[in-house]
């Protein structure tokens, strides 16, 4: 029986402690079983990776292998962006370069740490905003203690009173003014707080690349859904046809367009009857809120077949890159099975590939 060593096999051997060095063969008697569902799409996933790091010199490590992904899957924009313009000159990606990509994106990410930060500085505040309020009161009433009390005072010394009052009332003109001061002051402030954690939040639910919804924001549409009164829910998984092979021809600054391109074409096509997002790489996910299987299967379809009318052009050198096509399984979400509506539409998904890519399958 013939054997093959894949870079998969190759980075398990690396990664194993018991390795000496040498790769392990393995036989290929197995891979029909491993070609079966989400696998083959893990597996091909794992290839890439692994062949990306061994063409590169790079270790196997954690870092090493979670830098790879994100260039690869496209789910970090920021790190993809810095690996392909370091390996557009031709240049490998080396250790210390990842380490320097790495250590830019932690400086330009927000962390929990500074959203608890920015959460913490906008509560302290709002405590010092209600404490001036409560002081801004307690001037008011000394203001109308001091008036009443010299007024009491105008019978007997009328000029002295009115000095007096004259005297109180411009001393409370101008703690009301810098107290109305300091009010606009917090008041800003506590606006560009509330403005940068909503910010934040946006950020955290939106995908850079495509600036659709990311995976987080549709699980949170999806947990919406199913708590709302009405029909349930519908999902679909829609993955570009051969993907691979336009960044491996045009490179991947058009791949990044190609994706861009079909983010908006699927939510420009499908408006208000379903939330698109990127899921992953080259994935989408479509949550329909009012059709059932069928009706998201043919609603998904047509957009299938307007884009596939279409012939796109690298914009940067004009070579004709063909039609694009994608591949999407759709089925229902019954009650709280989200895990097994995913997998049913997942399923859907990979028989559409096998069938011959191209179509919109519902699950049964």
């Amino acid at each position: 029986m013939p054997t093959s060593v894949s870079p998969r096999h190759r980075l398990l051997a690396w990664l194993s402690p018991d390795a000496a060095g040498a790769p392990t063969v393995v036989a290929d008697h197995d891979q029909p079983a491993r070609d079966s569902g989400r696998g083959a799409v893990h597996r091909r996933l794992y290839d890439d990776i692994g062949e990306f790091l061994f063409r590169n010199g790079l270790a196997p490590s954690p870092t090493n292998f979670a830098v790879a992904h994100a260039y690869i899957s496209g789910e970090d924009w920021d790190i993809a962006q810095a690996v392909a313009a370091h390996i557009q000159g031709g240049a490998p990606l080396l250790d210390d370069d990842v380490a320097r990509i790495l250590e830019t994106r932690a400086a330009d990410e927000l962390t929990p740490e500074a959203l608890a930060q920015l959460a913490q500085t906008l509560e302290s505040g709002l405590v010092d905003y209600r404490l001036m309020i409560g002081e801004s009161r307690s001037n008011a009433t000394h203001f109308g203690d001091e008036l009443d009390r010299e007024a009491a005072n105008l019978d007997s010394d009328p000029a002295g009173a009115l000095h007096r009052i004259v005297t109180i009332t411009r001393e409370a003109v101008e703690k009301t003014r810098l107290m109305e001061e300091q009010l606009q002051r917090s008041q800003r402030e506590a606006d560009q707080l509330k403005a940068d954690l909503e910010s934040a939040r946006r950020a955290a639910e939106q995908d850079h690349l495509t600036g659709l919804p990311n995976r987080r924001s549709f699980e949170r549409h999806l947990r919406e859904a199913l708590a709302a009164d009405g029909p349930p829910p519908t999902l679909a998984l829609c993955d570009i046809d051969d993907f691979k092979q336009i960044n491996d021809r045009f490179g991947h600054p058009a791949g990044d367009r190609v994706l861009k391109f079909v983010a908006g074409f699927l939510e420009g096509q499908l408006g208000k009857s379903a939330l698109v997002s990127r899921y992953g790489g080259e994935e989408f996910a479509c949550l329909f809120r009012d059709a059932d299987t069928l009706e998201a299967r043919d609603l998904l379809d047509a957009v299938r077949e307007r884009l596939g009318a279409r012939s796109l052009v690298n914009q940067e050198t004009g070579e004709a890159m063909g039609s694009l096509t994608f591949s999407a399984g759709v089925a229902p979400v019954e009650g709280d099975r989200t895990a097994q509506a995913f997998h049913d539409a997942d399923h859907a998904l990979y028989t559409a590939k096998r069938s011959g890519k191209n179509m919109v399958i519902a699950a049964r």
